[in-house]
């Protein structure tokens, strides 16, 4: 029995990097000391993803950083 699926719904006014989803792409072969990457996609408005490299290890602390250096700069809070 498949788990009942929860889309999320699409705001037509919404503004860049409102909604957001994360993903990781994990197993990734080292690189400069790197062998994550976190996927941050703007879901609602322009379908904008960008792809930061990280350490498989990382916390909620150090996604937050990552998007605070990554994201906010570019198109402010959510």
């Amino acid at each position: 029995m498949k788990p009942p699926l929860f889309p999320i719904t699409i705001a037509i006014d919404a503004l860049p990097f409102q909604t957001i989803t994360l993903d990781f792409i994990t197993k990734q072969p080292e690189s400069l000391g790197h062998d994550t990457i976190l996927m941050i996609t703007d879901h609602d408005c322009s379908k904008v993803s960008i792809f930061i490299p990280c350490k498989e290890a990382i916390d909620s602390e150090g996604v937050a950083k990552l998007y605070a250096q990554n994201v906010v700069p570019h198109y402010g809070l959510p």
